[in-house]
């Protein structure tokens, strides 16, 4: 424990002797295991006593679904814990005596970082049993389970990142949260529809008239490098190697070729790798930024 950041140590302490936290463990876990066990009987019990058939292929459809509640979770949830890290020290006017101690600023933020997203992580891993449930017909393994549980973890640094980035900026909880969720919007929503509306100019101009084809083709070539940061479609890459959806996108993708077609292979790893090193990034612009040394040299 000696080695263990001491501002993460001491917000998981408190986050761990809160009574919230263990409501949240059991709302969370008892909400989605009520979900999955009313899909589980809608798609096996009740469709076999209707129809005399049972499709086991829908146990990958459940998967899917509660890998959305996951992954949504994270969207919503880590702007704003992130958001208040730094800012709310500020506003409680405790930020100057943390600076003050030998914990450096570098640190500050790490530890900030890691017990803002600690309690996203640990609904995730609780969690898992209730996932589990998809072994009892299969077309799931531990290692899609393992694979699926670092992807929501870097997922939440990635995000993360930018809300204890706008944290550090801000002077207001309520400003940085703005901010964090606006950065997010653009990212997950916007960024996606103005590369598809770009895309479908172009083909538009070529064609000279709205087609199908225009209005169905995904967004390719160079412009859909952008979407590695996009985390939906990390999300969708993860669903297509582990239960065959979201296909379309992938083939989009690698429709161009070459470097493209690799890309569309491996779209899960080369989107976790870059938004990491974003993450990285941010977190290191975030420490100089709460450096009151770095400031001092500004100011001289």
């Amino acid at each position: 424990m000696r080695h263990i950041n001491p501002v993460y140590k001491r917000e998981l302490k408190q986050t761990a002797r809160m009574k919230k936290t263990l409501v949240m463990l059991l709302v969370y876990n008892l909400l989605l295991a009520c979900f999955g066990l009313l899909v589980f009987y809608l798609m096996f019990d009740r469709d076999g006593r209707i129809s005399n058939r049972v499709e086991y292929s829908g146990i990958l459809t459940l998967y899917t679904v509660m890998s959305i509640l996951e992954f949504g979770m994270v969207l919503l949830i880590v702007p704003a814990v992130t958001a208040g890290a730094v800012a709310g020290e500020r506003e409680k006017q405790t930020l100057d005596l943390l600076l003050s101690t030998k914990v450096s600023p570098l640190q500050i933020v790490i530890g900030k970082l890691a017990a803002s997203i600690s309690m996203v992580i640990l609904l995730a891993v609780s969690s898992l049993p209730v996932l589990a449930i998809v072994f009892s017909i299969g077309g799931i393994t531990l290692f899609d389970m393992a694979n699926f549980l670092i992807f929501i973890i870097v997922t939440a640094i990635y995000i993360g990142s930018f809300g204890i980035f706008f944290s550090v900026c801000c002077k207001r909880v309520t400003v940085a949260t703005v901010c964090s969720y606006s950065t997010m919007i653009v990212l997950v929503i916007l960024l996606p529809i103005l590369l598809y509306a770009v895309e479908f100019a172009e083909v538009f101009r070529k064609i000279g008239y709205t087609s199908f084809t225009a209005l169905s083709r995904c967004i390719s070539g160079k412009r859909a490098l952008l979407l590695l940061f996009n985390p939906p479609v990390s999300f969708i890459s993860v669903i297509k190697n582990q239960a065959g959806r979201g296909g379309n996108v992938m083939a989009s993708i690698g429709s161009e070729g070459g470097v493209f077609y690799f890309l569309s292979k491996h779209w899960d790893i080369v989107s976790l790798l870059c938004q990491l090193l974003v993450a990285i990034v941010l977190i290191g612009i975030s420490a100089h930024k709460l450096n009151p040394l770095a400031k001092s040299r500004k100011r001289a």
